[in-house]
């Protein structure tokens, strides 16, 4: 997968460009990313009962790729700032239509110190997800309006100590909200989420805050601020701060943070560094690396990171 996913991108920016690249105004963008994960952890086990303490230890490697088609029906301009937040400084409206899928691989393994027999698993997982979503924004008055669903799809399959079994699953999400310009370059926006997953069906609530400013004369920022709390067992809250910079119109670079809090179990910190880099002007190169820090048992060990790239491409 990843040398078909290396080929696309070269094929998709090679073609791009032959167009036209003096244009500022622009309909459409599309966009392919490529990224590669590994998760590995080992927990010893403070319950000493043998002369040897159990020890539990887990692996798995991850890809996945996302593909992406956006429709900015009421046109998309990038004269007003920096070109990666065009969509947001020129209030355009939009349809975007995405598709991601993930193969993961994973192993595991525990002894105890011969208290126990030892337990081997494996397993293979296959996701596939479709998404919509609309952005609609009446630019005069400042207020817009947001709609997404997502159809997501899981293909399990695994052995436990030699026994092979397999798992279906899927579910479908939904989302609206509303927001509103409270000036040039700030927005505020409240939408409501449902998820649709046979027996369990969670709601989320999520207030988010978006600014981009100047500094000095030439360098610009943006600075994303977000809210979600769940109804789920233990009423998990979700908090994310997102901050770039702008040395230019055409660069990029940022870093992120979120914490989402379940209340029942351990919590997940995640830290992200991003950066783009717009080649040419309808040409955007991005990279991300991504590390998630969950809260850990005593005798614990997780380590879990992510890398992606991609480019995106507007005409």
């Amino acid at each position: 997968m990843m040398r078909n996913s290396k080929s696309a991108v070269a094929l998709l920016i090679g073609c791009s460009f032959a167009a036209n690249t003096a244009a500022e105004n622009y309909d459409y963008e599309v966009g392919l990313t490529y990224g590669k994960g590994q998760a590995d952890s080992t927990f010893v086990s403070a319950f000493n009962i043998a002369p040897i303490p159990g020890v539990t230890t887990s692996s798995s490697d991850s890809d996945y790729i996302d593909l992406t088609g956006a429709w900015y029906y009421s046109g998309l301009s990038d004269s007003n700032g920096p070109k990666s937040r065009a969509a947001f400084l020129s209030r355009a409206s939009s349809v975007v239509v995405g598709y991601s899928r993930g193969d993961e691989s994973g192993s595991f393994e525990s002894t105890s110190g011969g208290i126990f027999p030892p337990v081997t698993a494996s397993n293979d997982t296959t996701t596939n997800a479709l998404s919509v979503e609309l952005r609609q924004v009446w630019r005069d008055s400042g207020w817009y309006a947001l709609a997404e669903i997502i159809r997501a799809e899981l293909e399990a399959e695994s052995t436990f100590n030699g026994v092979a079994a397999s798992i279906e699953l899927d579910t479908t999400a939904y989302s609206l909200g509303v927001g509103k310009y409270l000036g040039k370059a700030t927005t505020l926006d409240l939408s409501v989420a449902t998820l649709d997953a046979g027996s369990s069906n969670p709601t989320v609530i999520a207030l988010t805050l978006s600014h981009v400013g100047s500094i000095g004369k030439d360098w610009q920022y943006g600075a994303d601020v977000a809210y979600a709390k769940s109804d789920t067992s233990g009423d998990g809250d979700s908090y994310m701060l997102r901050g770039a910079l702008y040395p230019t119109a055409e660069l990029e670079f940022g870093l992120g943070f979120s914490r989402q809090e379940s209340g029942s179990i351990f919590d997940l910190d995640t830290i992200e560094a991003f950066a783009g880099w717009f080649v040419r002007d309808h040409i955007e190169l991005v990279a991300q690396y991504r590390q998630d820090n969950p809260d850990t048992a005593p005798g614990e060990d997780v380590d879990s990171n992510v890398f992606s790239v991609g480019a995106r491409v507007r005409f």
